[in-house]
């Protein structure tokens, strides 16, 4: 894999966001659905991310008790985490999903604050949530929407290397933005106007994003304000390119 295809590999999960993250519609691709898996990071890596920022933890109405242990829980998995580092792949991806497991944040809250943190982040992922295994069967959706939906992420991620090699991306997040809101569009109109209706209700009451909606996995606006200094506004760091 070249260095320039990586870059643009980058551009696309930022773009896709949760996509393939923890669904049966990267399984179904094979090795490439494994290496999507691992570039997001794993399952409940947006929640632990969120949780950082200032604006999601007053619309939890987080308590000081709640944000230490949180703040807690996340600093011993980032220090685990640099044991992690030289393990093989397939040991380093069961240990840190035993981390996870003994860090999860979300344990520490309540059901109503489970359900308003889950509903924000189907606002920060978008469409990309699709892709979500829970979501999709909770829409409903038939093989033929998903398969519709994978030849959208995939005509738009070979879109990102044709810019990218053309060097089109002067315009840096302008042109991710632009890119992304296209490929949600199209991602919507997949959808009945029932399950767009659904989809609705799943994400709740609109939720305000200090600096605007975080642009996921890949920095650009919308963390800044509200995320942990250097996190920027993607959703934890990636495990490789699909070692």
């Amino acid at each position: 894999m070249t260095l320039r295809w990586i870059a643009v590999s980058v551009f696309a999960v930022a773009l896709v966001g949760g996509a393939f993250a923890q669904s049966g519609f990267g399984q179904q691709r094979g090795q490439r659905g494994q290496g999507f898996g691992m570039m997001m990071g794993g399952a409940g890596m947006m929640s632990a991310t969120l949780l950082q920022r200032s604006d999601v933890q007053r619309e939890l109405s987080l308590t000081e008790q709640q944000k230490n242990q949180i703040r807690q829980m996340q600093e011993n998995q980032r220090a685990a985490m640099q044991e992690l580092r030289n393990l093989p792949p397939q040991e380093r991806r069961q240990k840190m999903q035993e981390l996870w497991q003994k860090n999860d944040p979300t344990s520490v809250l309540n059901e109503s604050q489970k359900k308003r943190l889950r509903e924000i982040e189907l606002q920060a992922m978008g469409p990309s949530a699709f892709f979500q295994e829970d979501v999709a069967n909770e829409l409903k959706l038939t093989q033929e929407q998903r398969s519709r939906l994978q030849g959208i992420v995939m005509q738009q991620m070979q879109q990102l290397r044709e810019q990218f090699q053309g060097g089109g991306f002067g315009q840096g997040g302008q042109n991710m933005q632009q890119l992304r809101e296209q490929m949600e569009k199209q991602m919507l109109e997949v959808l009945t106007p029932a399950q767009r209706q659904q989809w609705q209700q799943m994400q709740g009451k609109p939720f305000q994003f200090e600096g605007g909606r975080p642009m996921l996995w890949g920095g650009g606006r919308g963390g800044a304000q509200g995320a942990p200094r250097g996190g920027g506004s993607g959703f934890g760091g990636g495990r490789g390119f699909g070692n």
